[in-house]
């Protein structure tokens, strides 16, 4: 099997996603996604990727990885998963592992080793279904650009964690769902930039907090998000006052990029520290780990390099005896990339859900999605990834699709 071409495709109805689909001579096409900053990611994939990947073997994955990491172009090596260069290589790299799967005839999770569970929980990430939307979109307080596009039928979960945030946990645990991740302090770090709390704004924080625990007491678990906004004083600050409502875990809290302060400030925080989707690539584990930093291994699979730095992830959380809990508050192929590594790595804890996302748009996007039922997401079984691009999408005017072959080299 050789690569003949590679397709990028966007829609501007969800314009922070890209999808990459490699074409091949004998038919089977692999399927990746990333997430932010798509139009310069296009160039990317197209000027600097297609030239090498077409033509070759798409079973040479390792070899494709570290070429396109070290030695495609000038050698670049970027900022890990906020550069162009990662994110384009990672959804390469799911690409690549949805067709070597398909090709084998195996889903992704046997691929990989094969199951160790039958299922996994997932947790809500409490966002609506116009959150992260658009490129355009500079808040993470509001969904923005999507209320007017939005099924009326799906719950807003971002509105709810907001203003009826026990109502919110009452709905999920009459669907099994017994955690939930929310950020209430965002507002004040936005109006500080991370460098204060007013009194005012932490008792307004902790609000949320007491109405979770008065709704449904210790049923569920409050998992904060801090987006990585705050500066170590008021951060430390809020992990003592939160402390009364025993949150599971810290996430982000800092500049991720700090290790040495992130060390400090696991040591003074009770509950754990979770990181990072904003950094999480082996190499910057193999730091956090060696310096007590983090206990949960948050990682983004589409920003990081795709499931070959996922596999090396794996391996130093097995080494460390951490537990891994990917991140996905993006699309739908991220989503089920996760659900194939945690079905196959016993060190998986939990997988990272979206109820907006996946009872809403992600049914417009692909074919099939994970069974969700009692909290707990239940594995895909077909070969690859076990889903396509929606024909839909494909056909639809407004999505935009360019397609690199030897033609255009």
């Amino acid at each position: 099997m050789k690569i003949t071409g590679i397709e990028t495709v966007q829609t501007p109805r969800y314009s922070n996603l890209l999808w990459v689909r490699l074409l091949t001579d004998e038919g089977p096409v692999g399927l990746g996604e990333t997430f932010r900053n798509p139009q310069a990611i296009v160039a990317y994939i197209h000027e600097t990727c297609a030239p090498y990947l077409i033509g070759r073997d798409p079973g040479r994955i390792n070899e494709h990885a570290d070429n396109l990491l070290n030695w495609t172009s000038n050698r670049y090596i970027g900022y890990p998963t906020r550069s162009v260069e990662f994110r384009g290589n990672s959804a390469i790299d799911i690409a690549l592992w949805d067709l070597k799967s398909k090709a084998a005839g195996l889903s992704l999770a046997d691929m990989l080793g094969g199951p160790c569970r039958d299922s996994i929980p997932v947790y809500n990430t409490c966002a609506g279904q116009g959150y992260n939307w658009n490129s355009s979109s500079l808040s993470r307080l509001v969904s923005a650009g999507g209320e007017s596009r939005a099924d009326k039928s799906v719950p807003d979960d971002l509105e709810a964690q907001i203003n009826r945030p026990g109502e919110l946990a009452q709905s999920l645990l009459d669907e099994g769902i017994t955690a939930m991740k929310v950020w209430p302090f965002d507002e004040a770090a936005y109006e500080t930039r991370g460098q204060r709390i007013s009194a005012e704004r932490m008792k307004e924080a902790l609000g949320r907090l007491e109405s979770i625990r008065k709704a449904v007491g210790d049923k569920i678990d409050i998992m904060l998000e801090y987006h990585a906004l705050w500066q170590m004083a008021p951060a430390l600050n809020i992990a003592r006052h939160v402390d009364a409502f025993d949150v599971f875990w810290h996430e982000d809290p800092l500049n991720m990029a700090q290790i040495s302060d992130l060390a400090e400030y696991r040591a003074k925080a009770i509950a754990p520290v979770a990181g990072s989707e904003a950094l999480g690539t082996a190499i910057w584990y193999r730091d956090a780990l060696a310096a007590n930093a983090i206990d949960y291994m948050h990682y983004d699979i589409a920003w990081i390099g795709g499931i070959t730095e996922a596999l090396r992830i794996a391996g130093l959380a097995h080494a460390h005896n951490r537990m891994m809990c990917p991140h996905d508050c993006t699309g739908p192929v991220t989503w089920i990339a996760n659900l194939h590594m945690s079905m196959a790595f016993p060190t998986a804890m939990i997988l990272e859900s979206v109820r907006a996302y996946y009872l809403g748009f992600y049914r417009d996007l692909v074919t099939q999605l994970p069974v969700i039922k009692q909290g707990q997401a239940y594995p895909m079984t077909d070969p690859g990834l076990g889903t396509e691009l929606s024909p839909a999408l494909l056909a639809d005017e407004d999505t935009i699709i360019r397609t690199t072959t030897a033609r255009d080299l």
